[in-house]
């Protein structure tokens, strides 16, 4: 926060000094989108949104009941992971787990949190009954 010397009334003008020293506690006070600056977090009330683009393409939000990454724009939702992609409960159930390597992971949330369809390189595997 930055702090600005004042002069209440009508007395001395500000010295060269204070106006300097006032022009470096806004300068260091301020912040340039493209910084390094950071942030701890970002608190918005529900529906409040987070818009990315020049058309808000992507927004991210909470409704109250429900959060949402929305893709609004043109072109697809990529997902991307250095090794693998994964969709998971809050308790870290799998869901869906895509590897680098190929393989799609599609599990049961039941006691074993065991794969129960998988790709391979020739078609697929299936844990219990394929009708």
């Amino acid at each position: 926060m930055a702090t600005i010397t004042t002069r209440s009334g009508k007395g001395s003008p500000l010295t060269n000094t204070e106006v300097d020293d006032n022009f470096s506690n806004l300068n260091s006070a301020k912040y340039e989108s493209g910084s390094a600056a950071e942030f701890a977090s970002v608190d918005l009330p529900d529906d409040g949104k987070i818009k990315l683009g020049n058309d808000d393409d992507l927004q991210i939000y909470h409704d109250g009941s429900n959060s949402y990454i929305s893709d609004q724009g043109t072109g697809n939702l990529v997902l991307q992971g250095s090794n693998s992609l994964v969709l998971e409960a809050a308790d870290g159930t799998n869901y869906i787990a895509a590897d680098d390597g190929g393989s799609v992971f599609i599990y049961h949330p039941d006691a074993t949190n065991q794969v129960k369809l998988s790709t391979t390189s020739t078609g697929i595997d299936v844990t219990g009954t394929a009708t």
